[in-house]
């Protein structure tokens, strides 16, 4: 009882809130091509990349929510409303944003491709652009999502890989989770060893936007999570050491041994970066409680920052720092409004969710 009080009581929604800003502050910034000061914030953000934290944080939360409620019927309703509500109002607004500035009009498309688009950007495949889209903003409509079908692909392996690898049972957890994530990993390095060469090519596209080279990651979070007693006693409340030697680890390394930040962070400074989101969440557990009083806008976040900056980039609003501070403003207030009206209200519906603990 004493270990579930202790991990429920954790700092991952104000985690998830800095990745998502950090995801969007860096879109933002190369977008709006802000200038010469950019370039500095770029550097200093891509130290801490969103995307690998969400995929930590994912496979950490999610493993355990599964673990708590493995019937399949309310897991996938789980994930469903915590995904889906939000995503669908977003695709839609978003469709109606650029449905105002008249950029339709010029384009010549049928409407059973348009058609296929939208359900795509509902369904499974956010990550499909049609040809008629490529002038608009960035060129994708919401080029971020990429990820929502990369997760849903995790949530759907979850049940599959509990089943076939017994991950419940705690007899060689470990052993085979780090052979899992070893051989996964081999995977996320080749895609960027041929990245350069492979690009343009439709089968290395669908592999970079498939579960494959991403997945190691989610289950890094779910190692850690299987060991989080001993996690625990050793990490907890050490955050600022643990900040410093992951600074200076990173700062050499890069600098020196040429290893990648960002989506394709360097396998080893990916485990330092999920230690550092571990220790973390575990000390001084009551800030993100404190700050966000129970309130998640990462998601809304996530979702919208495209859609405002292609906006902003249609208009030819650019290249000024004023217009950077819209778009964080505008990303925000629309994040608000998705939590308050839709997350908020579906997450409500939820069977049995892995509830945090009232500390008060």
């Amino acid at each position: 009882m004493l270990a579930e009080k202790l991990f429920r009581v954790n700092n991952f929604d104000l985690i998830r809130l800095i990745a998502a800003l950090q995801v969007a502050i860096y879109h933002l910034l190369a977008h709006l091509k802000i200038g010469h000061t950019s370039s500095i914030i770029l550097n200093i953000l891509s130290y801490f990349p969103g995307v690998p934290i969400f995929f930590f944080v994912s496979g950490f939360l999610i493993s355990k929510s599964y673990e708590n409620n493995s019937l399949i019927k309310e897991y996938a309703s789980n994930r469903i409303l915590r995904i889906y509500p939000a995503l669908i109002i977003c695709t839609f607004v978003t469709l109606l944003s650029v449905y105002l500035t008249g950029y339709f009009e010029n384009r010549d498309f049928s409407t059973m491709k348009f058609v296929l688009w939208v359900a795509s950007q509902i369904s499974f495949f956010q990550f499909y652009n049609p040809d008629f889209m490529r002038e608009f903003g960035t060129g994708v409509m919401n080029g971020s999502l990429w990820t929502i079908s990369v997760e849903l692909q995790f949530y759907f392996m979850v049940p599959l890989l509990y089943y076939i690898f017994r991950l419940a049972k705690p007899n060689n957890k470990n052993r085979k989770l780090l052979i899992l994530i070893f051989i996964f990993m081999l995977f996320h390095v080749g895609k960027y060893i041929l990245n350069d060469t492979s690009e343009n090519n439709i089968i290395f596209k669908l592999f970079g936007v498939s579960f494959i080279p991403w997945i190691w990651m989610f289950l890094v979070g779910v190692l850690f999570q299987k060991n989080f007693v001993t996690l625990h006693k050793i990490l907890s409340g050490k955050v600022l050491y643990i900040l410093a030697c992951y600074l200076i680890i990173l700062f050499y390394s890069t600098k020196y041994l040429g290893w990648r930040l960002g989506n394709g962070i360097n396998p080893v400074l990916y485990i330092l970066l999920a230690v550092l989101l571990f220790s973390f969440a575990y000390s001084f557990p009551l800030l993100s409680q404190k700050l966000l009083k129970r309130n998640d806008i990462s998601y809304g976040v996530y979702i919208y920052h495209i859609p405002v900056v292609n906006l902003l980039i249609y208009y030819g609003y650019t290249g000024k720092t004023l217009y950077l501070f819209i778009a964080i403003i505008v990303t925000i207030f629309l994040a608000g409004l998705s939590w308050i009206i839709i997350e908020k209200n579906s997450m409500k519906l939820k069977k049995h969710p892995m509830k945090p603990l009232r500390t008060y």
